[in-house]
């Protein structure tokens, strides 16, 4: 946790600075992808399981892979939170850095980013978990 710290000796080489700081950005960015991946595995990982279960709606013809009430209720609130867990996790991980005095800008920006995605997939899918997959079309 401390490696991008710039808490070195005075005579540092400055280049060696530099290089700390923009090496912090990868992590921060692989985390904020890693978590946008993974919401979109465990959605798609649940859609595969409900088609291949089958189910109530998907035998009637209506739709190909929310096809029960558990997947209309799993497709939206397991991403979900796999998502919301993965943005807490960016705000934590950012307070440790400013904590140890290291560099937590690229983490904020993350943050920034995971936020606005929780938020979006939360509110274009749950939806599907209140009222169904029939709810939302007139």
């Amino acid at each position: 946790m401390h490696d991008d710290q710039d808490l070195g000796h005075p005579d540092d080489d400055p280049l060696k600075r530099l290089q700390r700081r923009e090496y912090s950005w990868r992590p921060a960015v692989k985390y904020a992808g890693a978590v946008i991946g993974a919401t979109f595995l465990t959605a798609i990982i649940i859609g595969v399981i409900s088609a291949v279960m089958g189910g109530p709606i998907c035998d009637a013809g209506e739709h190909v892979f929310i096809c029960s009430r558990w997947a209309e209720l799993a497709f939206p609130l397991v991403p979900g939170a796999v998502s919301l867990i993965g943005a807490l996790g960016c705000f934590w991980i950012t307070y440790l850095r400013w904590r140890s005095f290291g560099n937590w800008r690229p983490w904020l920006a993350m943050c920034w980013v995971l936020m606005p995605w929780t938020l979006a997939w939360m509110t274009s899918t749950f939806s599907i978990a209140l009222f169904g997959v029939e709810g939302g079309i007139p």
